[in-house]
């Protein structure tokens, strides 16, 4: 499962047999290489936790789920599925998400998220030339080697969604009470500092 399709084409064209294109994947005589389109799944919004997020007030602040939910993103539903159905067929997965704790997150993500048993191995691709992903092909690592990036990415996540959601709630709120009814003032852990 690469992160992205660029990433699965050029690992498919580096595994031996004839390939195959399908919708969303590519069969190889060494098994078939998917690919994810970023974030996959997304965090819930307040209102998917509790109907009652969806009108703003201070005395919901702060919103801090009690289980953090994601959901399948609309935009990438299509690519999600064929992934699931994938892995449900696999004997076992090889995860080439980038190799830095954003990439770690995104396909350790989809595998928490449909369920999966099965053995996960790692393959670290730090250039797409086919001498890199050739010898990154032979090297493959047992992908608990580097789970710790996940936990690292997913505290980043819910870091912006706690600052970003009532942050920019309670700043929002505060303008509307001093008379700015129309303005919204979006706060991000990032944007913020960086516009300020």
């Amino acid at each position: 499962i690469a992160e992205k399709p660029s990433m699965g084409r050029e690992i498919a064209a580096n595994l031996p047999g004839p390939q195959r294109k399908g919708n969303g994947f590519i069969e190889t005589g060494a098994g078939t290489v998917t690919w994810l389109v970023g974030h996959v799944l997304r965090q819930a919004e307040p209102q998917e936790y509790d109907a009652k997020y969806k009108i703003w007030k201070a005395e919901d602040l702060p919103i801090v789920p009690q289980k953090w939910q994601l959901l399948v993103a609309e935009s990438s539903a299509k690519q999600f599925h064929i992934v699931k159905g994938l892995i449900d067929k696999a004997d076992e997965i090889v995860h080439a998400g980038d190799p830095d704790r954003e990439g770690q997150l995104l396909v350790d993500e989809v595998l928490e998220y449909v369920g999966n048993q099965k053995p996960v191995l790692r393959i670290l691709l730090n250039a797409l030339d086919e001498k890199s992903v050739k010898d990154a092909i032979a090297h493959l690592r047992d992908n608990k080697e580097i789970f710790n990036l996940k936990p690292s990415a997913l505290a980043r996540a819910r870091a912006d969604w706690l600052i970003g959601i009532n942050l920019s709630r309670a700043y929002t709120l505060a303008a509307q009470r001093a008379g700015h009814r129309k303005l919204v003032l979006p706060v991000g852990r990032v944007k913020t500092p960086t516009l300020a």
